[in-house]
């Protein structure tokens, strides 16, 4: 067995020697050059830049010959800032064949532009490194819309240079049209340089879309957007460390501070902290949703999203409680009027520079945090920051006991409101009422949704906010001002009846409705509720494709593929083309794609 072992370890090595030694020595047979930036000597400052563009241009182009190995602009650029030479001559014979050496190259390009108007003239030098010896000097003249044909002469003189016997000339692939086109690249490419790369995306987009034939500018403009799609996933994974020790922090805050022990200024610190470990949680919550609105649960992740906003509500019974304490032990009073303490809340230096990196913003005491806890519990509503999402199922529909204690919450805000003073009482009432209405018409509940928002009219009927109150409830009621919501509180209506332009309006409404208290089931069952329905109404033909194909592609990017797939053929029935079908899967949902076709296995959206 061992002996079997040794001879087939040797007739390997005897296939690979053999092709790793011509690999080897392909590699040693090229010829090494950098392309050095060409000198400005126009007279025209604003021209500098150009240097960056068209060696890049030249770099692209001779790395189409086989025989040369081109040392890469970006290697270049990295040498030029170690060495501090960005203002060097470089057509000067020493700074050529220095940068040369530097950068490892057995010969190095320099170039020069020497007039811009009426023609554009460019100077060229080839200088082998080891000796100093220029080994070709030419120049090439022309006008400024025939860059292109200017700089294929310079290229085939280099080749020349070098005794390069090519069976055919090399085919170029940078194209500019003209000297602004690569003035405009060349912004885009020195904006990359300075590491300026949102704006560098920026300049590249605008030269493709004024150029779209220059290859070359689309290619570095797609480089850059990978670019900042990395540097985003970096900045997402170091600020996951941040976010997460920061709810760390808070944690060990919290469990080492008693708020009665504690003076005014401890005391918002640890309403600061109990606010971080909450918007810590509802940032550990956003992976398990999709990135669109409505923020659904995605399928897989219920167990884990739902034991997330659990530890929220926990931790938002506490805040609410500690609030309360802060406000009876600080809060002030005036004409027999309570006054709110400091609104600012601080953390310790070290969390507060933590916290500039995330998106959560000021921390401050909320005067409003029994609506706040309430509007998450019943609405699935959360801000972090100035970002307010909209999430679903609710903890409300989840769980009765939350539900129960949102409206709970609710109640005690509206008797709360009793106290304060006249010019806030309006607004804390109309808060609490409306958002109570709206957590009951979310479920259905309309009359009691109505109920509610009438109290509001009926105690402020001189309120600025008398007119939309009463157009909630006149929507309600499928007669308000705007047909397309007045379409989705109707659209029960409208499905019993097959109203083919009920449907078509209410449709999107009633589906988020759903998708918020349901979930992601919702957007399926929804459609084949309406296929049972109105299935065989041929004025439904229309509306239900097309709400068959929007449910399918929401399925999908879900991570459902299943469905969207078990759907096709009833659109196909439907009058549905499987061209357009087969669109829908390659440009907007690939990952449904089988993998025979270049899809994959359905992954996690």
């Amino acid at each position: 067995m061992a002996r079997t072992s040794h001879l087939l370890v040797l007739t390997l090595w005897s296939l690979l020697v053999p092709a790793l030694s011509a690999r080897a020595e392909s590699t040693a047979s090229k010829r090494v050059v950098a392309v050095l930036y060409f000198d400005n000597n126009t007279g025209d400052a604003s021209l500098d830049v150009l240097q960056k563009g068209f060696a890049d241009m030249m770099v692209t182009d001779l790395s189409t010959v086989k025989e040369l190995q081109l040392v890469e602009r970006e290697k270049l650029q990295q040498i030029l800032d170690e060495q501090k030479l960005q203002r060097s001559k470089y057509f000067d014979a020493k700074t050529t064949v220095r940068i040369g050496q530097l950068v490892g190259a057995q010969y190095t390009v320099a170039g020069s532009f020497l007039a811009m108007a009426p023609q554009l003239r460019i100077n060229i030098r080839l200088v082998e490194n080891k000796s100093g010896n220029v080994i070709l000097g030419e120049q090439v003249t022309g006008l400024k819309d025939r860059l292109f044909d200017l700089q294929q002469q310079l290229v085939n003189k280099f080749l020349t240079g070098l005794e390069l016997k090519l069976p055919q000339a090399p085919r170029l692939r940078s194209r500019t049209p003209d000297v602004d086109t690569l003035l405009s690249y060349s912004k885009g490419l020195d904006l990359a340089d300075q590491g300026k790369l949102q704006e560098a995306s920026q300049q590249l987009a605008t030269v493709v879309s004024k150029a779209p034939t220059f290859l070359l500018a689309r290619e570095r403009h797609e480089q850059i957007l990978a670019r900042l799609k990395a540097a985003e996933a970096r900045r997402t994974e170091a600020l996951s460390d941040v976010h997460t020790t920061l709810g760390q922090r808070a944690e060990q805050f919290l469990e080492s501070h008693r708020q009665s022990e504690l003076d005014e200024a401890g005391s918002s610190m640890l309403l600061g902290y109990r606010q971080l470990r909450m918007l810590s949680l509802l940032h550990a919550l956003r992976p398990h949703l999709a990135p669109k609105y409505p923020g659904v649960i995605l399928p897989g992740h219920e167990s884990q999203a739902l034991a997330l906003m659990q530890q929220w509500r926990e931790q938002a019974r506490a805040y609410l409680q500690e609030c309360s304490e802060h406000f009876r032990r600080f809060h002030t009073v005036v004409n027999g009027i309570s006054y709110s303490p400091n609104s600012s809340l601080t953390l310790q230096p070290e969390d507060e520079n933590l916290l500039r990196q995330t998106k959560y913003g000021y921390l401050r005491y909320d005067d409003d945090a029994a609506l706040t806890v309430a509007e998450f519990l019943l609405m699935g509503r959360f801000r972090e920051g100035s970002d307010l999402s909209q999430m679903g199922p609710t903890l409300a529909d989840q769980d009765p006991t939350a539900l129960k204690e949102g409206f709970q919450l609710l109640d005690q805000a509206l008797q709360e409101s009793e106290r304060m003073k006249p010019s806030d009482q309006e607004r804390r009432v109309r808060q609490v009422l409306e958002l109570h209405g709206n957590a009951l018409m979310l479920r259905g509940r309309t009359e009691e949704a109505i109920a509610k928002w009438q109290l509001f009219l009926d105690r402020f009927p001189t309120s600025n906010f008398f007119q939309s109150i009463s157009n909630k409830i006149k929507t309600a009621l499928g007669v308000g001002p705007n047909a397309r919501d007045n379409a989705g509180t109707q659209y029960s209506q409208a499905l019993a009846d097959c109203d083919e332009r009920g449907i078509r309006e209410g449709y999107g409404h009633e589906q988020n409705r759903r998708l918020i208290t349901q979930g992601a089931k919702a957007a399926r069952e929804m459609f084949l509720e309406l296929d049972k329905q109105c299935g065989q109404e041929p004025k439904a033909v229309y509306v239900l494709r097309n709400h068959l194909i929007s449910t399918a592609m929401t399925s999908a990017n879900l991570g459902d593929c299943a469905t969207f797939h078990e759907f096709a053929p009833r659109y196909l029935e439907l009058g549905g083309s499987k061209s357009d079908l087969a669109g829908y899967l390659k440009n907007y949902i690939p990952q449904c794609l089988p993998p025979g076709d270049g899809g994959s296995a359905p992954t996690e959206p």
